[in-house]
């Protein structure tokens, strides 16, 4: 079996499972509450679980919002955008 083969092998495999990513939220100077209100619009969760996420964002850089696929996470992704939140899904 040659390299090439090898290589769509491999990429098939990859195909058939669901890659996990994260949604990824940066510190910003962002209003504190419009940071909160927003995480519980883009992902249905509860004020407390949005300022632990707003929390771990402030102290250490960044917090990770969600796990997921990509199509879940780039709507969250979106709604956090409308107010220029800075985030990435890796």
């Amino acid at each position: 079996m040659g390299i090439k083969e090898n290589e769509k092998e491999e990429i098939g495999i990859m195909n058939d499972v669901p890659v996990m990513r994260k949604l990824i939220i940066y510190n910003s100077n962002h209003i504190w509450d419009d940071v909160i209100r927003q995480l519980q619009k883009a992902t249905g969760f509860d004020l407390i679980h949005c300022e632990q996420i707003a929390v771990i964002a402030h102290t250490k850089g960044l917090a990770t919002v969600k796990s997921g696929d990509y199509d879940e996470l780039a709507k969250i992704n979106n709604v956090l955008k409308e107010i220029k939140l800075i985030t990435e899904i890796k």
